[in-house]
């Protein structure tokens, strides 16, 4: 009775007028705690008396029958008042394991957009269908309402088969949460309700029909070959081998992938050794055109986190100085990333003065090369011409044929800034040369991206798109390289193996390996590069979904610059081609990213274009207020042209005679 009270009327006991339907309620419930706590909340939701709630109800109420049975109708009742969506989340909540299970993955069981998922959950945790655990925001249902939920189902095949097929495409959407976590802190936390999902899970049930087999065969070997998710050796060598046999002889691929992996298993556990085995992780010509990530692009910063621990591990002793002047060259280099020029000018620096202090050439002209990078920023041309010349020298009296191409390409890009294109061309060419003598394939990737520029603005489209498409196919065969490498590492047999004898495949030593997985850039720039042909080429459609795929790269190697700058030319795009709401959302993600940089003429352009997508919504208040920020921050930076535009778009708008909006208006808005 207290629980009835607290739930339905927030009291420790009933009012007056309901003491006594309330004793036949909890009594025609059979007094079951659960059963109680629903219709309390719904009593509570619905403002319903108690006596009406139980004539409603009276008739498939029988106290000496089965808790399954006076459950079954209490959550019938809750969810005609609670809706179709909520019972359509809460069964696909039911078909998964009864541990806790995060938004993201009941959304894509659901079959819903994460945000769409949100609300139907909110409304089943109020009305004590589900829980929520706040530590791990993950929501769980009890056996016997998840009994109840599937009960409920079992007479619709159809409806059974698709929920199946939705629990599937959310063991997968788990894995995508669970690596888009790592090197946070609450990393360690997703695996271990991950491990807890997959050790739960009945495989049994997507045996039988069209139920998603492929997908989840797919899930659980990259589950186990994957992401190190702490998971048994047992419960592995069960996930494998049902992996195996959902993938039958339509899977082949999988198939082998699957038993290799129950083999590395086994020898494991017979070494005593726990430890993490890497999988292939693919993404489809079709879905990189479509500019989805795939596994690969979702996954690949867990793949980089183990190789950069494994290289860690393995890493020889350096001098101490030397290791400074490399943590102060990094340093330099990411501040140069993130648009800090100051900060990069004094440690590339320092750098230097390190690396001639204990007469390392190599890192001498890296840092040279730097420097030269930062002042051809900052519009010293000359003196960025000195330092890739010196560069140059080093890497030569050092006999470093891939330092030598690169200082190649940084001089053929300055000739370029310079209107030297002959000059450049020349640059190119000869870098070209070097990087394929010594197999540099992620460097040769860089040059032809360079060169593809250069033909691009001597409007040379069809060899631009041949240098942009050359360069995405290099880059693309590396990646899968370096994840092969990554998966199955090399054994005794073929380290041992000198220059007399041939192995069987090409091994990537550890450095050229890492170097390889943080080509993110290259590739991300290479993709924006090609977004922008394509849009010469009145290829919009095309052109959008490669500036996605530059996102997206820029993204993972936290290109915050890059990124940015993507995310405002989508804008425009999707602007131009009438998908305002896609457009919005691109300008206030870049405007986001503008503000944390400090880039006050970029959050001046982002402002200007969402004023001019605002004017065609007809909010002109809302533009007005974008045009007067984007007027102040072009003054800051100086900008005439901008001003100037600026002013005469204010001018225009402030002689409107816009009708007077009422005042609740602004509420919603």
């Amino acid at each position: 009775m207290s629980a009835l009270s607290q739930g339905a009327w927030g009291t420790e006991a009933p009012p007056a007028a309901e003491v006594q339907w309330a004793y036949a309620l909890v009594a025609a419930l059979g007094y079951l705690p659960a059963a109680v706590e629903i219709a309390a909340a719904t009593l509570r939701r619905t403002g319903m008396s108690t006596e009406a709630y139980l004539r409603k109800n009276a008739t498939y109420l029988d106290p000496e029958g089965p808790g399954d049975e006076i459950l079954g109708v209490v959550f019938g009742d809750a969810l005609e008042s609670l809706g179709q969506e909520a019972r359509g989340v809460v069964q696909a909540l039911a078909a998964l394991p009864a541990a806790g299970v995060p938004l993201e993955v009941v959304a894509a069981a659901a079959g819903k957009p994460a945000p769409s998922a949100a609300r139907p959950l909110q409304l089943l945790v109020h009305g004590r269908l589900v829980s929520l655990d706040q530590a791990t925001q993950t929501y769980r249902v009890t056996p016997l309402v998840r009994a109840v939920a599937r009960k409920d189902m079992v007479g619709d095949a159809e409806r059974w088969d698709a929920l199946h097929r939705g629990a599937a495409d959310a063991m997968q959407a788990l894995l995508f949460w669970t690596a888009a976590a790592e090197g946070r802190p609450e990393a360690a936390m997703r695996r271990r309700i991950a491990a807890e999902l997959l050790a739960a899970l009945d495989i049994a049930a997507f045996r039988d029909g069209a139920r998603g087999a492929d997908v989840l065969a797919r899930a659980l070997v990259d589950a186990c070959t994957v992401l190190d998710l702490g998971l048994t050796s047992e419960v592995q060598q069960r996930l494998l081998d049902e992996a195996a046999r959902l993938c039958g002889d339509a899977l082949s691929e999988l198939r082998e992938r699957a038993l290799a992996a129950i083999e590395g298993a086994r020898r494991a556990e017979l070494a005593s050794k726990r430890r993490g085995t890497f999988g292939t992780l693919r993404a489809t010509p079709a879905a990189r055109e479509r500019g989805r990530p795939g596994h690969r692009d979702v996954l690949r910063k867990a793949v980089r986190a183990n190789a950069q621990r494994a290289a860690a591990r393995s890493a020889p002793v350096e001098d101490d100085a030397l290791r400074g002047a490399k943590e102060l060259l990094a340093r330099g280099a990411l501040r140069l990333r993130e648009g800090a020029l100051e900060d990069a000018a004094a440690a590339c620096g320092e750098a230097l003065a390190a690396f001639e202090a204990a007469g390392d050439g190599r890192g001498q002209a890296t840092a040279l090369l730097l420097r030269g990078d930062l002042g051809r920023r900052q519009g010293d041309l000359a003196a960025a011409l000195r330092d890739e010349e010196r560069a140059l020298s080093l890497f030569k009296a050092a006999a470093d044929r891939t330092g030598e191409a690169m200082a190649l390409l940084a001089r053929g890009n300055l000739r370029l800034d310079q209107d030297d294109a002959q000059g450049a061309a020349s640059d190119y060419s000869c870098a070209l040369m070097l990087l394929r003598a010594c197999r540099d394939r992620p460097g040769e990737a860089n040059v032809l991206k360079a060169r593809g520029d250069l033909c691009f603005r001597e409007g040379d489209l069809a060899g631009a798109a041949r240098d942009y498409d050359r360069a995405l196919y290099i880059l693309e065969g590396v990646e899968e390289r370096v994840l092969s490498q990554l998966r199955s590492p090399p054994s005794g047999v073929e380290e041992g193996r000198g220059a007399g004898g041939r192995a069987a495949r090409e091994l990537l030593p550890q450095a050229e390996l890492l170097r390889a997985l943080g080509c993110e850039q290259a590739h991300a720039r290479t993709w924006q590069a090609r977004g922008d042909l394509r849009l010469r080429e009145r290829q919009t459609a095309l052109a959008a979904r490669d500036y996605g795929n530059a996102i997206l790269l820029y993204r993972d190697s936290g290109d915050r610059p890059g990124e940015a700058a993507a995310l405002k030319i989508r804008g425009d795009l999707r602007r131009q081609r009438g998908a305002l709401p896609g457009a919005q959302r691109d300008y206030e993600d870049a405007l986001r990213l503008f503000e944390a940089l400090g880039d006050g003429a970029g959050q001046a352009a982002v402002l200007k274009a969402r004023a001019d997508l605002r004017c065609e919504q007809g909010d002109t208040a809302g533009a007005a207020l974008d045009y007067t920020r984007a007027l102040a921050l072009f003054d800051a930076t100086g900008d005439r042209a901008g001003q100037t535009s600026v002013k005469s778009v204010l001018t225009g708008i402030s002689h409107r005679e816009d009708s007077p909006r009422p005042a609740t208006a602004a509420v919603p808005r």
